[in-house]
């Protein structure tokens, strides 16, 4: 009976003592959350975590954390299991219950690996975010094995079209980034689906691809160009302005004229007028499109407008050249006659290497005229017996905006604006400083080269207090850098070093024509301030050293005295 006893009281303290070491267990569960779960890339997420080792009066503890697209588990470890990664917070204070809260931005690049060749870009699809523990070793160091787990599904991508505006049956690039690799492309034009006029049908093995579709008949305005890859879609809008094309475009007065017009209203009427007089009404149909012929009035050589003008006051300018003899009646129109000289570009913007038509009336018959794009000289050419001359130029190379095209034949002169449409370069991708890590001085800045169509970069490069980067929190301004790095000098580095400001600093490339790229992400970092000797040791020591001279001079004159004494 006693011993029965005695084996039941054994076992209630046995049961005690496992719920009471499953208490602790319990409470200490790892893992970590992360909000939203699924977002682009750039977006801004919070990762939440608990149940780790926590930081006490005497001691505290630190984590870091990583984004990779190699999935693994607690079981894992860092650079043997996961080889391509990202750090995205490193440093981060585990709080007295061994929690915290911290913000990452999710990244376009994985290259913190120990392998500088063994990295990726970030597209679509899955990625994970592991946790690490710091180890309490002088300096601290990582242990690489994985604490907690959490999944982040990266979605979208993003689409770039070039032009983003102009008239039907224009030929629009798509330059697509950031998705799923090695899948299948459809492009949709408002919901239906068009077909992929050139260049790439599917992703590569990076998630990019290039393509160019024909933009198909549409009415005057915004449309949605969509890109559907895999589960992730991306949009731009283009805008379809209205067009006139005549056929002939020059000719005698009483020739007849076929009239064609795209991107105007939908089922709305158009009124065609010749130097503002009317000579032709159509109704477009659903798409925006009509048809129709005129007869030129009897008027003068020289260069007129044919305009095209809907309900909804979407209008296009043509020019009609008509040669040819003075008119034998007056011409219908109430307007005066034409100007001495007219010149009509095909389109009044355009990309450099683009060509552009020049068409000019009214000069001297048989004269030169020259060409200028701003002081530049582009062309010199004959007329005719009518004073016409038909040009056909290169755009050049120069700063995107307006620019004037003057046309001289030493006697007369027309100017005209021509706005230049750049391709910007693109933007560097930041290297260094790390995102949130302290940096020791010199800070050095080191970001992606990249190339542009106009000539050889520069690089501008900003350093903040605020992430807006305003006149009042900047503290570093470096312009026209030509290397893709730079080290602050000795005094930058004295007003950058004071161990508890966070600095922002981003990076933009700038072309041989001085377009402008557009400015890279804002990266953050501390800077470790320098050791310097508190001002109370150095008295302390002075006193210390004093003190030491003193007892050592009292010794040596107690040893000289006694010395003479004996």
């Amino acid at each position: 009976m006693r011993y029965s006893k005695m084996l039941r009281i054994f076992s209630l303290v046995i049961v005690i003592a496992m719920l009471a070491m499953a208490v602790p267990v319990t409470a200490q569960t790892r893992f970590i959350e992360i909000e939203p779960e699924e977002g682009t890339i750039g977006s801004e997420v919070v990762v939440v975590g608990e149940g780790f080792n926590a930081s006490s009066e005497s001691s505290d503890k630190y984590a870091i954390l990583y984004f990779s697209s190699q999935e693994a588990s607690e079981v894992d470890d860092i650079d043997s299991d996961v080889t391509v990664y990202e750090i995205i917070r490193d440093g981060i204070w585990l709080d007295y219950d061994g929690a915290f809260e911290e913000e990452f931005t999710v990244p376009e690049r994985l290259d913190d690996g120990e392998d500088e060749d063994d990295y990726e870009d970030v597209t679509a699809g899955t990625y994970y975010v592991y946790l690490c523990h710091y180890l309490n070793t002088v300096p601290p160091t990582v242990a690489t094995r994985i604490r907690a787990v959490a999944e982040f599904t990266v979605i979208g991508g993003k689409i770039k079209i070039d032009p983003d505006e102009g008239p039907v049956g224009v030929e629009v690039e798509i330059i697509g980034s950031e998705f799923a690799a090695d899948e299948e492309i459809t492009v949709s034009y408002d919901d239906t689906e068009i077909d992929i006029e050139s260049g790439d049908d599917e992703t590569d093995k990076n998630g990019e691809f290039e393509c160019t579709i024909f933009i198909p008949e549409s009415t005057a305005g915004e449309h949605t160009i969509t890109v559907a890859v895999g589960g992730s879609e991306a949009e731009a809008e283009f805008i379809v302005e209205p067009e006139l094309l005549l056929d002939p475009t020059s000719g005698d007065a009483g020739a007849e004229v076929s009239v064609s017009g795209t991107g105007f209203g939908r089922r709305s009427d158009v009124g065609v007028y010749f130097n503002n007089v009317g000579v032709a009404t159509k109704t477009t149909g659903s798409g925006g499109s009509f048809e129709a012929t005129f007869t030129v009035p009897e008027v003068g050589a020289g260069i007129y407008d044919v305009e095209a003008e809907d309900d909804d006051r979407n209008l296009f300018v043509a020019k009609f050249t008509v040669t040819g003899s003075e008119p034998t009646q007056p011409a219908p129109s109430p307007t005066p006659p034409p100007a001495t000289t007219a010149v009509n570009l095909s389109t009044t913007s355009g990309q450099a290497g683009s060509d552009l038509i020049i068409t000019g009336a009214g000069f001297q018959p048989g004269g030169i005229v020259t060409i200028k794009f701003g002081d530049e000289v582009l062309d010199t050419m004959a007329t005719d017996a009518s004073g016409i001359f038909v040009a056909v130029i290169k755009v050049p190379s120069a700063k995107a905006g307006e620019h004037t095209i003057s046309i001289s034949d030493g006697t007369n002169t027309e100017e005209v604006t021509f706005t230049l449409k750049a391709e910007p370069p693109p933007i560097p991708g930041p290297l260094l400083p790390k995102m949130g890590g302290k940096v020791k001085t010199p800070v050095v800045f080191d970001w992606e080269d990249v190339a542009a169509a106009a000539g050889p970069v520069s690089y501008d490069l900003q350093v903040a207090t605020d992430e807006d980067f305003d006149g009042g929190s900047m503290v570093l301004e470096k312009m026209e850098l030509v290397a893709s790095e730079y080290a602050t000098s000795e005094a930058e580095s004295i007003a950058l070093a004071d161990g508890d400001t966070l600095y922002y600093w981003r990076v933009r490339a700038v072309d041989a024509m001085g377009n402008e790229g557009e400015w890279s992400g804002a990266g953050e970092f501390y800077v470790k301030k320098p050791f310097s000797f508190p001002t109370w040791a150095t008295y302390t020591l002075l006193g210390l050293g004093g003190l030491i001279l003193f007892a050592v001079g009292y010794w040596m004159g107690r040893r000289t005295a006694y010395y003479y004494t004996f």
